[in-house]
Protein backbone atom coordinates (compact mmCIF):
# COMPACT_ATOMS: atom_id res chain seq x y z
CA UNK A 1 0.00 0.00 0.00
CA UNK A 2 2.93 2.41 0.79
CA UNK A 3 4.30 1.73 -2.50
CA UNK A 4 1.26 2.32 -4.37
CA UNK A 5 0.53 5.99 -2.35
CA UNK A 6 4.21 6.74 -2.75
CA UNK A 7 3.76 6.33 -7.18
CA UNK A 8 0.33 8.41 -6.81
CA UNK A 9 1.98 10.98 -5.14
CA UNK A 10 4.74 11.02 -7.29
CA UNK A 11 2.31 11.31 -10.48
CA UNK A 12 0.13 13.95 -8.91
CA UNK A 13 3.65 15.74 -8.34
CA UNK A 14 4.64 16.02 -11.82
CA UNK A 15 1.12 16.82 -13.12
CA UNK A 16 0.80 20.06 -10.70
CA UNK A 17 4.62 21.16 -11.74
CA UNK A 18 3.85 20.71 -15.84
CA UNK A 19 0.50 22.26 -15.48
CA UNK A 20 2.31 25.17 -13.15
CA UNK A 21 4.74 25.68 -15.72
CA UNK A 22 2.88 25.75 -18.73
CA UNK A 23 0.46 28.06 -16.96
CA UNK A 24 3.12 30.30 -15.82
CA UNK A 25 4.41 30.53 -19.68
CA UNK A 26 1.08 31.08 -21.05
CA UNK A 27 0.48 34.01 -18.55
CA UNK A 28 3.80 35.56 -18.74
CA UNK A 29 4.03 35.80 -22.81
CA UNK A 30 0.40 36.98 -23.15
CA UNK A 31 -0.32 33.67 -25.62
CA UNK A 32 -3.61 31.81 -25.68
CA UNK A 33 -3.69 28.35 -25.81
CA UNK A 34 -5.47 26.35 -28.19
CA UNK A 35 -7.49 23.42 -27.53
CA UNK A 36 -4.29 21.01 -28.86
CA UNK A 37 -2.14 23.30 -26.70
CA UNK A 38 -3.65 22.63 -23.73
CA UNK A 39 -4.21 19.00 -24.56
CA UNK A 40 -0.42 18.49 -25.31
CA UNK A 41 0.79 20.22 -22.11
CA UNK A 42 -1.72 19.70 -19.56
CA UNK A 43 -2.16 16.00 -20.46
CA UNK A 44 0.27 13.94 -22.56
CA UNK A 45 3.19 16.00 -21.22
CA UNK A 46 2.83 15.04 -17.53
CA UNK A 47 1.75 11.87 -18.61
CA UNK A 48 4.57 10.87 -20.41
CA UNK A 49 6.98 12.82 -18.15
CA UNK A 50 5.68 10.04 -15.10
CA UNK A 51 5.44 7.17 -17.66
CA UNK A 52 9.77 7.84 -18.33
CA UNK A 53 10.16 8.25 -14.39
CA UNK A 54 8.89 4.66 -13.96
CA UNK A 55 10.74 3.22 -16.80
CA UNK A 56 13.92 4.18 -15.97
CA UNK A 57 13.39 3.64 -12.01
CA UNK A 58 12.84 0.17 -13.42
CA UNK A 59 15.74 -0.45 -15.05
CA UNK A 60 18.27 1.04 -12.48
CA UNK A 61 16.45 -1.62 -9.97
CA UNK A 62 16.74 -4.71 -12.98
CA UNK A 63 20.65 -3.68 -13.84
CA UNK A 64 21.20 -3.45 -9.78
CA UNK A 65 19.39 -6.71 -9.27
CA UNK A 66 21.18 -8.11 -11.72
CA UNK A 67 24.30 -7.28 -10.27
CA UNK A 68 23.68 -8.88 -7.15
CA UNK A 69 23.18 -11.60 -8.60
CA UNK A 70 26.51 -11.97 -10.65
CA UNK A 71 28.06 -11.44 -7.34
CA UNK A 72 25.98 -13.91 -5.57
CA UNK A 73 26.88 -16.11 -8.66
CA UNK A 74 30.23 -15.36 -8.81
CA UNK A 75 32.12 -15.80 -4.95
CA UNK A 76 35.37 -15.82 -6.01
CA UNK A 77 35.42 -12.22 -7.49
CA UNK A 78 33.60 -10.76 -4.28
CA UNK A 79 36.05 -12.74 -2.25
CA UNK A 80 38.68 -9.97 -2.41
CA UNK A 81 36.50 -7.03 -1.11
CA UNK A 82 35.32 -9.55 1.29
CA UNK A 83 38.88 -10.43 2.38
CA UNK A 84 39.95 -6.99 2.73
CA UNK A 85 37.16 -6.38 5.02
CA UNK A 86 38.04 -9.23 7.35
CA UNK A 87 41.53 -8.27 7.00
CA UNK A 88 41.16 -4.85 8.03
CA UNK A 89 38.88 -6.25 11.12
CA UNK A 90 41.70 -8.13 12.38
CA UNK A 91 44.34 -5.55 11.77
CA UNK A 92 46.90 -5.41 14.31
CA UNK A 93 45.63 -3.13 16.96
CA UNK A 94 47.88 -0.51 19.30
CA UNK A 95 46.68 2.45 20.87
CA UNK A 96 49.42 5.62 22.39
CA UNK A 97 50.18 5.82 25.31
CA UNK A 98 51.23 9.43 26.15
CA UNK A 99 51.96 9.95 29.89
CA UNK A 100 51.94 7.62 33.25
CA UNK A 101 51.67 9.01 36.61
CA UNK A 102 51.35 7.18 40.52
CA UNK A 103 51.16 8.52 43.91
CA UNK A 104 51.45 5.16 46.13
CA UNK A 105 51.45 5.12 49.81
CA UNK A 106 54.83 3.81 49.42
CA UNK A 107 56.17 7.23 48.87
CA UNK A 108 57.83 6.74 45.14
CA UNK A 109 57.66 8.00 41.89
CA UNK A 110 57.25 5.56 39.15
CA UNK A 111 61.00 5.88 38.36
CA UNK A 112 62.55 5.24 41.58
CA UNK A 113 60.41 2.45 42.41
CA UNK A 114 61.44 0.75 39.28
CA UNK A 115 65.14 1.13 40.20
CA UNK A 116 64.27 -0.70 43.40
CA UNK A 117 62.50 -3.48 41.84
CA UNK A 118 65.61 -6.02 43.30
CA UNK A 119 64.80 -5.04 46.75
CA UNK A 120 61.53 -2.75 46.73
CA UNK A 121 60.53 -1.47 49.86
CA UNK A 122 57.69 -3.51 52.41
CA UNK A 123 54.82 -2.01 54.12
CA UNK A 124 55.26 -0.98 57.68
CA UNK A 125 53.96 -1.59 61.32
CA UNK A 126 51.21 0.66 61.57
CA UNK A 127 50.99 2.84 64.97
CA UNK A 128 47.84 3.21 64.56
CA UNK A 129 46.25 0.18 63.45
CA UNK A 130 46.11 -3.41 65.19
CA UNK A 131 44.92 -6.85 65.13
CA UNK A 132 42.57 -8.88 67.42
CA UNK A 133 45.53 -9.60 69.85
CA UNK A 134 46.22 -5.92 69.80
CA UNK A 135 49.51 -6.10 67.82
CA UNK A 136 50.60 -3.78 65.02
CA UNK A 137 49.44 -4.52 61.44
CA UNK A 138 51.75 -3.40 57.85
CA UNK A 139 50.06 -0.72 56.23
CA UNK A 140 51.39 1.02 53.13
CA UNK A 141 50.74 4.43 53.89
CA UNK A 142 51.18 7.92 52.31
CA UNK A 143 53.22 9.48 54.79
CA UNK A 144 52.29 13.09 55.78
CA UNK A 145 49.20 13.25 53.25
CA UNK A 146 46.57 15.77 54.35
CA UNK A 147 43.24 13.46 54.06
CA UNK A 148 41.29 16.95 54.07
CA UNK A 149 43.17 18.52 51.29
CA UNK A 150 40.16 18.03 48.79
CA UNK A 151 36.99 16.82 51.09
CA UNK A 152 35.88 17.41 54.43
CA UNK A 153 34.40 15.07 56.78
CA UNK A 154 31.20 16.63 55.65
CA UNK A 155 31.15 18.20 52.40
CA UNK A 156 28.54 20.08 50.87
CA UNK A 157 26.00 18.54 53.12
CA UNK A 158 27.66 15.36 52.28
CA UNK A 159 29.31 12.92 54.81
CA UNK A 160 32.31 11.40 53.61
CA UNK A 161 34.50 8.49 55.10
CA UNK A 162 38.72 8.43 55.47
CA UNK A 163 38.93 6.01 52.51
CA UNK A 164 36.97 8.55 49.71
CA UNK A 165 39.13 11.71 51.48
CA UNK A 166 42.14 9.90 51.28
CA UNK A 167 41.64 8.81 47.65
CA UNK A 168 41.40 12.09 46.44
CA UNK A 169 43.96 13.54 48.26
CA UNK A 170 46.15 11.04 46.63
CA UNK A 171 44.90 11.98 43.10
CA UNK A 172 45.27 15.71 43.09
CA UNK A 173 48.76 16.03 42.22
CA UNK A 174 48.18 12.92 40.05
CA UNK A 175 45.44 14.89 38.05
CA UNK A 176 47.11 18.11 37.86
CA UNK A 177 50.52 16.79 36.26
CA UNK A 178 48.60 14.25 33.66
CA UNK A 179 46.15 17.33 32.97
CA UNK A 180 49.06 19.60 32.35
CA UNK A 181 50.54 17.29 30.22
CA UNK A 182 47.17 17.03 28.34
CA UNK A 183 46.85 20.20 27.90
CA UNK A 184 50.40 20.92 26.09
CA UNK A 185 49.32 18.01 23.72
CA UNK A 186 46.04 19.11 22.40
CA UNK A 187 46.17 21.69 19.45
CA UNK A 188 46.16 25.13 20.11
CA UNK A 189 42.49 26.95 19.67
CA UNK A 190 41.77 29.51 17.06
CA UNK A 191 41.60 32.83 18.47
CA UNK A 192 38.01 34.15 18.03
CA UNK A 193 37.57 37.13 15.57
CA UNK A 194 35.06 39.85 16.14
CA UNK A 195 33.06 40.16 12.86
CA UNK A 196 30.43 42.90 11.57
CA UNK A 197 27.10 41.12 10.33
CA UNK A 198 24.47 43.51 9.62
CA UNK A 199 26.03 46.40 11.41
CA UNK A 200 26.43 44.51 14.52
CA UNK A 201 29.41 43.29 15.92
CA UNK A 202 29.67 39.80 16.70
CA UNK A 203 32.32 37.18 18.07
CA UNK A 204 33.16 34.38 15.31
CA UNK A 205 33.94 31.56 17.21
CA UNK A 206 34.71 28.15 15.16
CA UNK A 207 32.92 24.74 17.03
CA UNK A 208 35.28 23.36 19.23
CA UNK A 209 34.74 18.95 19.36
CA UNK A 210 34.83 17.14 21.95
CA UNK A 211 38.21 15.26 21.46
CA UNK A 212 39.00 13.91 25.23
CA UNK A 213 37.74 11.79 27.75
CA UNK A 214 38.46 12.03 31.39
CA UNK A 215 37.45 8.86 33.17
CA UNK A 216 37.83 8.13 36.73
CA UNK A 217 37.46 4.38 38.31
CA UNK A 218 36.52 3.95 41.72
CA UNK A 219 35.28 1.34 43.79
CA UNK A 220 31.32 0.82 44.53
CA UNK A 221 30.23 2.36 47.95
CA UNK A 222 30.58 6.42 47.25
CA UNK A 223 27.65 7.68 47.63
CA UNK A 224 25.85 9.64 44.67
CA UNK A 225 25.59 12.81 45.61
CA UNK A 226 29.37 12.45 46.64
CA UNK A 227 30.20 10.80 42.81
CA UNK A 228 28.74 14.51 41.48
CA UNK A 229 30.76 16.40 43.57
CA UNK A 230 33.77 13.99 42.24
CA UNK A 231 33.17 15.14 38.49
CA UNK A 232 32.49 19.15 39.39
CA UNK A 233 35.65 18.83 41.11
CA UNK A 234 37.03 17.50 38.12
CA UNK A 235 35.77 19.48 35.52
CA UNK A 236 36.76 22.38 37.54
CA UNK A 237 40.41 21.17 37.88
CA UNK A 238 41.24 20.20 34.10
CA UNK A 239 39.47 23.76 33.55
CA UNK A 240 41.97 25.08 35.54
CA UNK A 241 44.86 23.70 33.51
CA UNK A 242 43.41 25.90 30.46
CA UNK A 243 41.40 22.91 28.52
CA UNK A 244 37.97 23.79 27.20
CA UNK A 245 35.08 22.85 28.55
CA UNK A 246 33.76 22.14 25.01
CA UNK A 247 36.72 19.65 24.53
CA UNK A 248 36.30 17.15 27.18
CA UNK A 249 34.15 15.17 28.97
CA UNK A 250 34.33 13.92 32.17
CA UNK A 251 33.22 9.96 32.88
CA UNK A 252 33.04 7.87 36.79
CA UNK A 253 32.95 4.47 36.43
CA UNK A 254 32.37 1.99 39.31
CA UNK A 255 34.56 -1.13 38.90
CA UNK A 256 34.94 -4.15 41.53
CA UNK A 257 38.12 -5.39 40.95
CA UNK A 258 41.04 -5.35 38.69
CA UNK A 259 39.07 -7.93 36.63
CA UNK A 260 36.76 -5.58 35.56
CA UNK A 261 39.03 -2.71 35.37
CA UNK A 262 41.33 -4.81 32.63
CA UNK A 263 38.03 -5.93 30.45
CA UNK A 264 37.91 -1.99 29.94
CA UNK A 265 41.47 -1.64 28.98
CA UNK A 266 40.74 -4.13 26.62
CA UNK A 267 37.48 -2.66 25.36
CA UNK A 268 39.07 0.80 25.39
CA UNK A 269 42.22 -0.52 23.26
CA UNK A 270 40.01 -1.55 20.54
CA UNK A 271 38.18 1.02 20.61
CA UNK A 272 40.81 3.71 20.25
CA UNK A 273 43.19 1.95 17.79
CA UNK A 274 40.11 2.57 15.42
CA UNK A 275 39.83 6.20 15.89
CA UNK A 276 41.92 8.79 15.26
CA UNK A 277 43.03 12.25 16.94
CA UNK A 278 41.16 11.07 20.18
CA UNK A 279 42.67 11.27 23.65
CA UNK A 280 41.46 9.23 26.50
CA UNK A 281 42.91 9.85 30.48
CA UNK A 282 42.21 6.89 32.71
CA UNK A 283 42.28 7.70 36.13
CA UNK A 284 42.05 5.41 39.34
CA UNK A 285 41.92 5.77 42.79
CA UNK A 286 41.59 4.38 46.19
CA UNK A 287 42.60 3.67 49.75
CA UNK A 288 41.97 0.75 52.40
CA UNK A 289 43.89 2.94 55.05
CA UNK A 290 40.38 3.36 57.13
CA UNK A 291 39.51 2.11 60.38
CA UNK A 292 36.44 0.61 59.02
CA UNK A 293 37.97 -1.06 56.49
CA UNK A 294 40.81 -2.73 58.53
CA UNK A 295 37.95 -3.50 60.93
CA UNK A 296 35.54 -5.44 58.50
CA UNK A 297 39.01 -7.34 56.78
CA UNK A 298 39.86 -8.30 60.25
CA UNK A 299 36.51 -9.44 61.32
CA UNK A 300 35.76 -11.78 57.77
CA UNK A 301 39.59 -13.21 58.38
CA UNK A 302 41.13 -11.23 55.54
CA UNK A 303 43.61 -8.69 57.20
CA UNK A 304 47.24 -9.94 57.47
CA UNK A 305 48.56 -10.49 60.66
CA UNK A 306 51.02 -12.39 62.50
CA UNK A 307 48.97 -15.06 62.68
CA UNK A 308 47.54 -14.53 59.35
CA UNK A 309 50.68 -13.65 57.12
CA UNK A 310 48.86 -13.92 54.11
CA UNK A 311 46.31 -12.00 54.38
CA UNK A 312 45.33 -8.45 52.49
CA UNK A 313 47.60 -5.64 53.39
CA UNK A 314 45.94 -2.27 53.85
CA UNK A 315 47.14 -0.17 50.89
CA UNK A 316 46.56 3.00 49.02
CA UNK A 317 47.10 5.31 45.86
CA UNK A 318 46.60 6.59 42.30
CA UNK A 319 47.20 6.32 39.05
CA UNK A 320 46.69 7.80 35.43
CA UNK A 321 47.54 7.08 32.19
CA UNK A 322 47.00 9.25 29.17
CA UNK A 323 45.90 6.78 26.03
CA UNK A 324 45.39 8.26 22.63
CA UNK A 325 44.23 7.31 19.04
CA UNK A 326 47.67 5.81 17.42
CA UNK A 327 47.91 8.81 14.84
CA UNK A 328 48.68 10.58 18.21
CA UNK A 329 51.51 8.58 19.13
CA UNK A 330 54.87 10.58 20.21
CA UNK A 331 58.88 9.92 19.52
CA UNK A 332 59.48 9.68 23.65
CA UNK A 333 55.84 7.58 24.15
CA UNK A 334 55.14 4.38 23.82
CA UNK A 335 52.84 1.79 22.21
CA UNK A 336 50.03 -0.55 24.13
CA UNK A 337 49.01 -3.64 22.44
CA UNK A 338 45.27 -5.18 23.06
CA UNK A 339 45.87 -6.89 26.72
CA UNK A 340 45.25 -11.04 26.14
CA UNK A 341 43.72 -13.31 28.46
CA UNK A 342 45.48 -16.64 28.51
CA UNK A 343 43.32 -19.57 28.35
CA UNK A 344 44.25 -22.41 30.93
CA UNK A 345 42.30 -25.33 28.95
CA UNK A 346 39.48 -25.02 31.35
CA UNK A 347 41.40 -26.61 34.48
CA UNK A 348 39.69 -24.86 37.10
CA UNK A 349 39.82 -28.09 39.12
CA UNK A 350 42.57 -30.19 37.69
CA UNK A 351 46.00 -30.12 39.31
CA UNK A 352 48.29 -27.24 39.73
CA UNK A 353 50.79 -28.55 38.04
CA UNK A 354 48.18 -29.65 34.95
CA UNK A 355 46.72 -25.85 34.83
CA UNK A 356 50.29 -24.61 34.60
CA UNK A 357 51.69 -26.25 31.74
CA UNK A 358 48.35 -25.27 29.90
CA UNK A 359 49.15 -21.48 30.85
CA UNK A 360 52.70 -22.60 29.73
CA UNK A 361 51.17 -23.61 26.51
CA UNK A 362 49.32 -20.65 25.52
CA UNK A 363 51.54 -18.08 26.59
CA UNK A 364 53.71 -20.11 23.75
CA UNK A 365 51.07 -19.51 21.39
CA UNK A 366 50.76 -15.90 22.29
CA UNK A 367 54.67 -15.79 21.54
CA UNK A 368 55.16 -17.20 18.53
CA UNK A 369 52.37 -15.12 17.04
CA UNK A 370 54.46 -12.35 17.52
CA UNK A 371 57.79 -11.26 15.16
CA UNK A 372 61.16 -12.06 16.85
CA UNK A 373 61.95 -8.34 17.78
CA UNK A 374 59.19 -8.36 20.27
CA UNK A 375 60.06 -11.24 22.15
CA UNK A 376 62.62 -9.33 23.24
CA UNK A 377 61.08 -8.45 26.88
CA UNK A 378 63.33 -6.97 29.25
CA UNK A 379 61.30 -5.97 32.19
CA UNK A 380 57.90 -7.45 34.04
CA UNK A 381 55.65 -6.19 36.35
CA UNK A 382 53.52 -8.39 37.55
CA UNK A 383 50.72 -8.77 40.37
CA UNK A 384 51.53 -11.73 42.25
CA UNK A 385 51.80 -11.44 46.37
CA UNK A 386 54.75 -12.74 48.27
CA UNK A 387 55.18 -16.34 49.41
CA UNK A 388 51.98 -16.85 47.02
CA UNK A 389 51.60 -19.65 44.42
CA UNK A 390 51.00 -17.12 42.27
CA UNK A 391 54.37 -16.25 42.14
CA UNK A 392 55.63 -19.65 40.50
CA UNK A 393 52.79 -19.00 37.86
CA UNK A 394 55.12 -15.65 37.04
CA UNK A 395 57.77 -17.10 37.17
CA UNK A 396 56.82 -19.81 34.42
CA UNK A 397 54.90 -17.62 32.32
CA UNK A 398 57.96 -15.02 32.42
CA UNK A 399 60.49 -17.71 31.31
CA UNK A 400 58.26 -19.11 28.11
CA UNK A 401 58.21 -15.67 27.14
CA UNK A 402 61.85 -15.10 27.21
CA UNK A 403 64.30 -17.96 28.81
CA UNK A 404 67.08 -15.56 29.26
CA UNK A 405 65.83 -13.00 31.14
CA UNK A 406 66.50 -13.42 35.50
CA UNK A 407 62.98 -13.30 36.84
CA UNK A 408 63.88 -11.80 40.09
CA UNK A 409 66.13 -9.18 39.00
CA UNK A 410 63.73 -8.46 36.13
CA UNK A 411 60.50 -8.00 37.78
CA UNK A 412 58.49 -5.87 40.00
CA UNK A 413 56.07 -7.29 42.61
CA UNK A 414 53.83 -4.31 43.16
CA UNK A 415 51.76 -6.35 45.18
CA UNK A 416 54.52 -6.82 47.71
CA UNK A 417 55.84 -2.86 48.21
CA UNK A 418 51.76 -1.02 48.00
CA UNK A 419 49.84 -3.37 49.54
CA UNK A 420 45.68 -3.79 48.44
CA UNK A 421 45.64 -1.71 45.90
CA UNK A 422 41.91 -3.15 44.37
CA UNK A 423 40.89 -1.49 41.08
CA UNK A 424 43.68 1.05 41.57
CA UNK A 425 45.99 -1.23 40.28
CA UNK A 426 46.05 -2.38 36.53
CA UNK A 427 46.31 1.29 36.08
CA UNK A 428 49.23 1.33 38.41
CA UNK A 429 51.15 -1.14 36.46
CA UNK A 430 50.44 0.24 33.34
CA UNK A 431 51.72 3.62 34.17
CA UNK A 432 54.59 1.88 35.78
CA UNK A 433 54.95 -0.26 32.22
CA UNK A 434 55.27 3.08 30.27
CA UNK A 435 57.97 4.49 32.76
CA UNK A 436 60.12 1.48 31.91
CA UNK A 437 59.55 1.65 28.17
CA UNK A 438 60.72 4.95 28.25
CA UNK A 439 63.83 4.21 30.80
CA UNK A 440 64.76 1.30 28.52
CA UNK A 441 63.33 1.39 25.06
CA UNK A 442 62.39 -2.21 25.40
CA UNK A 443 59.31 -3.98 25.49
CA UNK A 444 58.08 -4.33 29.14
CA UNK A 445 54.97 -7.11 30.16
CA UNK A 446 52.17 -6.50 32.64
CA UNK A 447 51.21 -9.75 34.43
CA UNK A 448 47.76 -9.76 36.32
CA UNK A 449 45.39 -11.75 37.31
CA UNK A 450 46.94 -14.42 39.83
CA UNK A 451 43.87 -13.27 42.14
CA UNK A 452 42.17 -15.98 39.96
CA UNK A 453 42.54 -18.99 37.67
CA UNK A 454 43.09 -16.59 34.65
CA UNK A 455 46.18 -15.01 33.54
CA UNK A 456 46.59 -12.06 31.36
CA UNK A 457 49.48 -10.74 29.39
CA UNK A 458 49.52 -6.80 28.44
CA UNK A 459 52.61 -5.49 26.16
CA UNK A 460 53.97 -2.26 25.95
CA UNK A 461 56.31 -0.92 23.79
CA UNK A 462 58.53 2.33 22.73
CA UNK A 463 56.58 4.10 19.50
CA UNK A 464 60.13 4.33 18.03
CA UNK A 465 61.38 0.89 18.43
CA UNK A 466 61.63 -0.13 15.04
CA UNK A 467 59.62 -3.95 16.29
CA UNK A 468 56.79 -1.84 17.50
CA UNK A 469 55.80 -1.09 14.21
CA UNK A 470 54.91 -4.70 12.43
CA UNK A 471 53.86 -6.43 16.12
CA UNK A 472 50.66 -8.51 15.30
CA UNK A 473 47.53 -8.20 17.04
CA UNK A 474 47.15 -9.69 20.27
CA UNK A 475 43.17 -9.43 20.70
Amino acid sequence: MAGWTGKAASVVLVFLATWGGAIMYWRGSGAVPSGMDMLLYLGLLPAGVSSAGFAVNGLVRQGVGKALDMTSANPAEAAPATSTGAAHAEAPGSIAVLAGEINLGVGMDAATLLATSVAPPRPVLSSRFRDAQNLPIRVSAADGLDEFDVLGERENGIDTTARERRALALLAPVLDELSSRVASLLPQVAASEEVVVAGLRRSDERRLDCVLTVELLLEPGWSDALLHWVRDWLTHRLVETGIDTRRFEVNINLVSDGVDVWRHVQQLAGTLSNTTERWHLLLACGSSIDLDVIQSWLANGQLATSRNPGGRVPGEGAAGVLFASPDLAQQDGAKLWKPRALDDGGTSSARAGERRRQLVGAAEQWKQSLEPEATAIQFVIHDAAPGDDSVVDAALLTAALNPDLDFGAGSLALVASAGELGSVLPVVQLALAFEQVRRSTEPALVLAGSGSLSRLLALMSASSSHQAADLPSVT
